[in-house]
């Protein structure tokens, strides 16, 4: 009886430890402008990514991946709300007020147990109470206003060979370093510390790497930038113009050494953090989710000779357009023993996804009123039946036509179907993505119905939730359009979304 009595303490203690590795631990490590085609799961001939290959094998890719936005802002800040930019009447600039009305992914994870951890970009908001540790991160390494480092090397605030300080100054919590120092791989130690230090107080936590790269300045690792142009010499290619007049000039060839570097050090930072949670013995605990926040950048203005990093082709257009190309990128969800190993879903997934996705796979209590836009995966994730209900809708009101060459639009898909508005001069443009992906045949006026029909739910979900009034140019505000126009389209559905 005393044997058995002495027990009871050990029992309760291993039940515990039971229950703290019943929790899944998550991270979600976030590209910067990387495209849908800026990976060898997608160009093997040039860029390398072993380590997202191997994410892929040990879990679940989505062929269908978007982002919530073409642009860094109100990308960003669907990924941390669950909310389409569009409802919350937001496309750039201040977020800190818009944020604060929000339960983000990390106060959701937080007020539920987990410690909570932000490395890298922001980009949300030009105050400091404005910034991750603010709204829901315990720890904040480098979240700040900046958009982008000066440079990739330390001084990370100095840009090169100028030499002159950034506009964005400094980095959060990242003003001392070594010299030449990485950016990417000193984000990814930041991480790992942090990571050690919750799996050895059996902590569960919420990390998000929010990796700078590979966002401009292009700066690849001298000696990587010389392999990968010694391998471009060697890759049989068209000989063709470098732009397409398209969609503003549209870059048709990905063959940039360095933008090819600074891919592999992005890739080599997910392989450091896939090998570390196997040394600390928690991958199989450990749900990993990997994206980017809008397509590449591969378009400039019409007059414009500025160079840009890379081509989406065949997909169409990139950052800023609400084409295939700057609205697709990578998606990847691993959890070995969970998830299907190598499975890859046409199930179209979207930046405001993931907030109910990561905690509907750890078991956690969602929060539908706060991610409003977004839908669970995780039943796609299991192999059981997934309709998504929402549509998927786009607003970008504030064009860059000389940087970017893009223009004011609305999109909206639902199903297979996808319907561009674009205004100055207002136009429509229909697609049927599951025939038509690279968006080549416009059906507006052959299935003119269907396009009507589209535009009246788009219009009006974007009426409904106050969305700003799109811009001829960003700079111009006075230039502006309405957001509806006379529609003999049908009402919108019950299931259309609600502010």
């Amino acid at each position: 009886m005393r044997f058995v009595i002495c027990l009871f303490p050990l029992l309760f203690l291993t039940l515990a430890i039971s229950a703290g590795e019943g929790k899944p631990n998550v991270i979600v490590i976030l590209a910067d402008d990387l495209g849908v085609m800026d990976t060898s799961l997608r160009d093997p001939l040039f860029y390398e990514t072993p380590a997202l290959e191997k994410l892929a094998s040990e879990g679940v890719r989505f062929l269908n991946g978007y982002c919530a936005h073409p642009r860094c802002v109100p990308s960003r800040y669907a990924l941390q709300t669950g909310r389409f930019p569009a409802r919350d009447s937001l496309n750039s600039g201040p977020t800190g007020p818009a944020m604060a009305k929000r339960k983000t992914i990390a106060q959701a994870f937080r007020s539920q147990g987990y410690a909570t951890f932000f490395a890298g970009k922001w980009h949300l908001g030009k105050e400091e109470s404005e910034w991750p540790h603010e709204v829901g991160y315990n720890v904040n390494i480098g979240g700040c206003h900046a958009g982008a480092p000066g440079s990739y090397f330390f001084p990370w605030h100095i840009t090169r060979p100028a030499g002159k300080e950034s506009s964005y100054g400094p980095l959060y919590q990242l003003e001392k370093g070594k010299p030449d120092e990485h950016i990417t791989e000193r984000l990814t130690k930041e991480t790992e510390k942090w990571v050690e230090r919750q799996v050895k107080k059996e902590q569960p936590f919420f990390a998000f790497l929010s990796h700078y790269a590979v966002h401009t300045p292009i700066e690849g690792k001298p000696d990587e930038v010389e392999a990968f142009t010694e391998k471009l010499e060697k890759i049989d290619r068209d000989s063709g113009p470098a732009y397409l007049a398209r969609d503003g000039q549209t870059k048709q060839y990905r063959d940039d050494p360095r933008y090819a570097s600074m891919i592999k050090t992005m890739d080599e930072s997910v392989g450091q953090v896939l090998a570390f949670v196997e040394r600390l013995g928690i991958r199989e605990n450990t749900i990993i989710a990997f994206t980017s926040d809008h397509g590449g950048l591969s378009n400039r203005g019409t007059e414009s000779n500025r160079g840009v990093a890379t081509s989406n082709e065949p997909f169409r257009a990139g950052k800023g357009h609400l084409y295939e190309g700057g609205l697709r990128v990578p998606f990847l969800i691993s959890w070995p023993g969970k998830l299907e190993a190598g499975k890859e879903l046409e199930t179209v997934a979207v930046g405001t996804d993931l907030y109910p996705t990561l905690l509907d796979l750890a078991g956690l209590e969602l929060f539908p009123k706060a991610h409003a836009s977004g839908t669970s995966l995780a039943p796609a994730l299991r192999g059981e039946e997934f309709t998504r209900e929402k549509p998927l809708i786009f607003h970008s009101p504030l064009p860059r036509p000389t940087q970017t060459g893009d223009s004011a639009a609305s999109a909206i898909r639902v199903g297979d179907w996808k319907l561009i508005k674009t205004y100055f001069p207002e136009s429509l443009e229909l697609y049927h993505l599951k025939d038509d992906p690279y968006e080549r045949n416009n059906l507006a006026d052959e299935k003119a119905e269907k396009a009507e029909t589209m535009k009246a739910r788009l219009e009006a979900n974007l009426i409904r939730w106050g969305a700003m009034p799109p811009r001829k140019d960003w700079k111009k505000k006075d230039v502006t359009a309405p957001l509806s126009s006379k529609s003999k389209g049908s009402e919108p559905r019950s299931d259309e979304e609600k502010p």
